[in-house]
């Protein structure tokens, strides 16, 4: 995307709108139309610099952005890397809560109202970026955090995680159901901001934080597989299902985490280790952030607090296999908000500032293509559609970026 000219586009009006912005020397020109059979409107500005204008330029593309304007790319057009949406999540809001649907054709993103009191989730369809409200939780006396959106096997439901709560939403319905609920230091001692729910590699399987300190496993018709009392361990901070469904990973307490590896079908324990972080964490404070599997089933995956890693551990050994290191400092690993594994397994794309780093999924290693800038802030969430040619990524700027990320669409 040239930052020195963008043509966006609004098709929610009643007839479509585009806008081309464009920096010529010192000047910002713009050049807008209602419909597609209209006379193009021209107007522009002298900003004095170049700078000047290319900042205005950014300014003024935020502002329509979050009107609902989007830059929009045919997929079948575009080349690797490059995005085929970028909009603005609703609400002025983060997008770091986000997900692509498992055929890619639309995004799902979750935003808070002013000041997190209320909450709301869109659907952004990817090929116009025009929205969908499909659910509202309206302001009340305590604040609504949404911590998790994402889509079922069937595309037709989301999963959803607001405050303590684990629910269900079926988008042909508009209908909700809780799945699970626990009130923190209450009925049950999990952060909402760590445990979270997720599914297997199929969305058959689905790991949910329950009251009573319980942690369940349900399978398609959300009856228990697996369920867990964990109650008088350190905190379960956090935990993931292997891509098969078949193994739940749970870490628990800070600083030096305790990771416990579940055959979910058995209901037994089969592997115990020790973090095998290199540093001293005891004045930190800190421990695993998140973690998942590796598409083997033979690793693990996590981030450190702090936006630290990622770093691959053997399951069987608990063996550190390899960090990302800091490229400044020797007592952390390098900066990551958020990972998430392309469908063939062969990349590991790592959400750091302002853009997505794809790596070798077996060594950690940068991969020698890489994707452009993304705007996308600390960009927690990255997420490849099912078929891998496309990538979501979404962070604390509220940015919105899908992107061409392989050959199949």
């Amino acid at each position: 995307m040239d930052k020195d000219e963008i043509t966006l586009a609004h098709l929610g009006f009643p007839k479509p709108k585009n806008v081309r912005l464009w920096v010529d020397g010192g000047w910002l020109r713009r050049e807008s139309m209602t419909g597609t059979a209209g006379t193009p409107r021209q107007s522009g500005k002298d900003y004095g610099s170049p700078e000047k204008a290319r900042d205005t330029l950014a300014k003024e593309v935020r502002k329509r952005m979050h009107d609902g304007f989007v830059l929009l790319r045919d997929s079948a057009e575009a080349a690797f890397g490059e995005p085929v949406l970028v909009c603005a999540a609703p609400n002025r809001c983060s997008s770091g809560v986000l997900d692509l649907h498992p055929e890619g054709h639309t995004v799902v993103v979750g935003t808070t109202l002013k000041d997190a009191y209320g909450a709301e989730i869109h659907l952004i369809d990817v090929r116009t970026g025009i929205r969908q409200l499909v659910h509202a939780e309206p302001p009340g006396a305590r604040q609504t955090f949404l911590h998790t959106v994402r889509f079922d096997a069937g595309g037709r439901g989301v999963v959803y995680a607001l405050n303590g709560q684990t629910r269900h939403l079926d988008l042909d319905t508009g209908t909700s159901r809780t799945l699970a609920s626990y009130e923190e230091h209450q009925t049950a001692d999990f952060n909402p901001f760590c445990a979270q729910p997720s599914w297997d590699r199929a969305r058959h399987r689905l790991l949910v934080f329950d009251a009573g300190n319980r942690v369940r496993v349900l399978d398609n018709a959300r009856e228990p597989l697996l369920d867990l009392d964990v109650a008088g361990r350190p905190i379960c901070r956090a935990g993931a299902l292997s891509p098969s469904g078949r193994l739940l990973v749970l870490a628990f307490g800070t600083p030096a985490d305790d990771i416990e590896v579940w055959d979910v079908d058995a209901g037994r324990q089969v592997h115990r280790h020790r973090f095998p972080f290199p540093f001293d964490r005891s004045s930190a404070g800190c421990g695993v952030d998140s973690l998942g599997f590796d598409p083997t089933e033979r690793y693990l995956i996590a981030n450190g607090d702090y936006a630290e890693g990622p770093c691959s551990m053997a399951l069987d050994t608990g063996k550190l296999e390899w960090a990302v290191p800091d490229p400044s400092r020797t007592d952390r690993w390098g900066t990551c908000y958020g990972w998430g594994f392309s469908p063939d397994g062969s990349r590991l794309a790592v959400g750091d500032r302002d853009r997505v780093c794809l790596r070798d999924a077996a060594t950690g290693a940068e991969a020698p293509v890489q994707l452009p800038f993304t705007g996308t802030g600390r960009t927690h969430r990255v997420v490849f559609s099912d078929a891998g040619g496309l990538l979501a990524c979404g962070g604390d700027s509220g940015s919105i970026v899908v992107l061409r990320a392989g050959g199949d669409t």
